[in-house]
């Protein structure tokens, strides 16, 4: 494990930073071997002089001897520091004087190839001052990082009651600890992470480096996440890739644990994370910040089998704020029911009044319109369930893509029309591949002549309806939506079909056309189209 520099307030008190120390720099100590240990924390410090003092220790003490214990042949000193080395201490400190005027070569060899550091004492010094003021630094240090880990944890607890949820836990433990960190479920991959420094490629390549046995790596600090019947739920990693690990992170690591394991109790949290860590990775897909060279391991990451080939983009924009909780329900129901028929989907959001993006995977891009439309009949089943009226969200679907890179423009595309239909008169869904009339009038209603037209074309019939009680465009609605059949319009009019011809002669009055000329059909329908949808 990685450890914060020596002296760090964060980090174990280390040989180098008990060197220090007043009792010990009264004895003029000098570091003769094992130099690159120095950074090594101190668990406990032990005065001994007995040569079998290796069986007696734990590991990671600074063991303080005057040498006598040591042996006096070269084989024995051997011995001896290769006992120490195997059990982990921290550092050997030999006060000179009593067995050695200075310390045997076999000695410092053996401690240089062990990389323990080996420090001699030039002066006398009383080894239970040594002793008492290690000790009272190593609490001293893990007091104050228990106060820390406190302070966190009531941040961490604030967070939840204020509504928070577990983005918002690691974000904060990210920032703190200043190295990502990782959430994945046992058997399932990533659920979320939160960057600090680093990108998302280098973060998710450095964790599946280490995801093959998390718990033995020493490249990360990894707390398993407890789930329901004592069961592991999943992994809680802290990713060194932007600094050094030190003893804190590991308390700050176990102060987030407990609190995630407590946020993921909560109703539909486990699909929020995964919407929204799959969310992140779609956005930064087509704002291009993802290289296109990585998006398929990304995708494949998340869960999304991209072996089918041809990628389907669908973009839902709702209409207004929507309560989060009703659209985890959406965004799961929907997941699960594309996975039982077999069509591989990745569905990302970054909240509830946000876009939702869904990409579907089929064999074949002569599917499309038919996989589409039984994910829109999905969609809007899910949403009339959990969130309000179908109506109430915008559906658009983009070109079918073979590649990322096809995706993310086939995605924009969708998005694009999904802005405009917003205030087009509702369908199931808008397609931005398709050569219709609707979206062509979608993409031109800004321009300033076709506006000029419908005004001139619908003006009369619109001052009519503003003076009178009695309405005439809902008769030329339905007419052009019924196309142009009386019977059907006067259905949808709940008239009888005689009391519908009066309106039309209004209508044709008024107007100055013919309605039954293909020509002037065509432009009243092309002006009542952009009418509506400015």
């Amino acid at each position: 494990m990685y450890t914060h520099p020596a002296g760090s307030p964060a980090g174990a008190l280390t040989v180098e930073a008990s060197l220090g120390l007043p009792s010990l720099r009264r004895g003029a100590p000098r570091v003769v071997a094992g130099r690159e240990g120095l950074g090594r924390p101190i668990r406990w410090a032990h005065a001994a002089e007995v040569p079998n003092i290796a069986r007696l220790l734990k590991g990671g003490e600074l063991l303080l001897t005057t040498g006598v214990g040591v042996g006096r042949t070269a084989v024995d000193q051997r011995r001896f520091m290769r006992g120490l080395v195997e059990r982990n201490v921290a550092g050997v400190i030999v006060e000179l004087g009593y067995a050695f005027s200075s310390l045997p070569p076999s000695f410092m060899e053996a401690a240089d190839e062990g990389g323990v550091p080996l420090v001699e004492l030039h002066r006398e010094v009383m080894f239970v001052e040594v002793t008492e003021e290690v000790h009272s630094s190593i609490i001293s240090r893990q007091l104050a990082l228990l106060r820390r880990g406190e302070e966190l944890h009531r941040r961490f607890t604030e967070l939840l009651l204020d509504g928070s949820g577990i983005p918002e836990i690691l974000s904060v433990l990210a920032t703190t600890i200043g190295n990502p960190v990782v959430l994945e479920k046992l058997g399932e991959g990533v659920l979320y992470h939160a960057l600090h420094r680093s990108g998302d490629a280098d973060v998710l390549a450095a964790w599946e480096l280490i995801r093959e046995d998390p718990l033995r790596d020493a490249r990360a600090i990894v707390r398993p996440v407890p789930g329901s019947s004592s069961k592991t739920w999943g992994w809680l990693a802290a990713v060194p890739v932007d600094s050094p690990l030190g003893e804190f992170d590991e308390v700050a690591l176990e102060r987030a644990v407990g609190l995630v394991a407590l946020a993921l109790l909560r109703v539909r949290q486990e699909t929020l994370l995964a919407t929204r860590e799959r969310g992140n990775f779609l956005f930064d897909l087509i704002s291009g910040r993802t290289s296109m060279s990585d998006a398929a391991a990304r995708a494949a990451a998340l869960g999304f089998d991209s072996r089918s080939g041809v990628l389907l983009p669908v973009v839902l924009v709702p209409h207004k704020p929507t309560v989060e909780a009703a659209w985890t329900a959406v965004w799961r129901g929907f997941r699960e029911e594309m996975l039982s028929r077999s069509i591989p989907v990745l569905l990302g959001s970054r909240g509830a009044d946000e876009h939702t993006l869904i990409v579907l995977g089929v064999a074949a891009a002569a599917r499309r319109e038919s996989v589409i439309e039984l994910a829109v009949e999905a969609l809007r089943r899910r949403i009339e369930q959990h969130a309000g009226s179908a109506e109430s969200c915008v559906i658009a679907a983009g070109p079918a893509s073979v590649g990322w890179e096809q995706l993310a423009e086939a995605l924009r595309q969708a998005i694009d029309l999904a802005a405009l239909a917003r205030s087009a008169p509702p369908r199931p869904w808008h397609d931005a591949d398709a050569a219709n009339l609707d979206g062509l009038l979608l993409r031109l209603r800004d321009d300033a002549r076709l506006q000029q037209f419908a005004a001139i074309r619908l003006a009369p019939l619109l001052d009519h309806d503003r003076r009178r009680t009695s309405k005439l465009m809902p008769t030329l609605r339905a007419l052009c939506d019924q196309r142009w059949h009386k019977s059907e319009a006067a259905r949808v009019l709940h008239l009888n079909r005689q009391s519908l011809y009066p309106r039309l002669e209004r209508i044709q009055q008024l107007l100055g056309v013919d309605l039954e000329s293909q020509d002037d059909r065509l432009a009243l329908e092309l002006a009542l189209r952009m009418h509506e949808s400015s």
